[in-house]
């Protein structure tokens, strides 16, 4: 996904948009989306089962919720009835539900399109947000930034609860980086990886 670039945000969002909702709701099932890669004509997705070996698809980015639905059960993964208040269920999880819980709540409030687009624009630096990454306190995004040999990694930190706005602290933070790192991340970028790591909007 081009950060600034309209189209790409959209399409890239609504797909994320999609995975957020089948995340959540079928989280306690253990069912997890593990990689999100949003790089290429289409999307590919790797869905892990604690019950099932891994499975790996490459989807359009406008699949409707149905479809992906649809293309998870052909693989055997197991799915809850989606509730029937669908699309009026958002709760902040607590920071002891699962991670796949959090992992989904993370993923509703990284589909914030304003954030990748309009809030971009004037920004020192281009790049692509490439993957999106689970992990058990966290929800990593990959970020490629032009110009530049090194990739950034931003760990959303799922285990701190509210992370409303959290799109926008991306952005911030990514700038900071670029036009001011911290002693730590100028030693992280030449191992070819910078890391930014935010809770409740603050950065560490």
């Amino acid at each position: 996904m081009r950060i600034g670039d309209t189209v790409q945000v959209r399409r890239a969002c609504g797909l994320v948009f999609t995975v957020q909702g089948i995340q959540r709701f079928n989280a306690e099932t253990g069912l997890c989306f593990a990689r999100i890669g949003l790089i290429g004509e289409r999307a590919s997705l790797t869905v892990q089962h604690p019950d099932h070996p891994p499975v790996h698809l490459k989807v359009d980015y406008d699949i409707s919720r149905q479809a992906l639905r649809a293309l998870l059960a052909a693989q055997s993964l197991p799915l809850d009835p989606e509730p029937a208040d669908y699309d009026a269920t958002m709760r902040t999880p607590h920071p002891h539900n699962s991670g796949e819980l959090r992992h989904g709540y993370a993923l509703y409030e990284i589909c914030d399109t304003s954030a990748w687009d309009s809030y971009h624009k004037g920004r020192s630096w281009q790049g692509e947000l490439t993957d999106i990454l689970y992990a058990p306190t966290s929800t990593d995004l990959l970020v490629r930034l032009d110009g530049v040999p090194w990739r950034v990694r931003v760990k959303l930190s799922s285990e701190s609860g509210d992370l409303i706005g959290i799109a926008y602290s991306v952005v911030d933070n990514i700038s900071t980086l670029m036009e001011a790192p911290s002693p730590d991340q100028r030693e992280q970028v030449r191992h070819g990886e910078a890391l930014i790591t935010l809770h409740r909007g603050s950065t560490s």
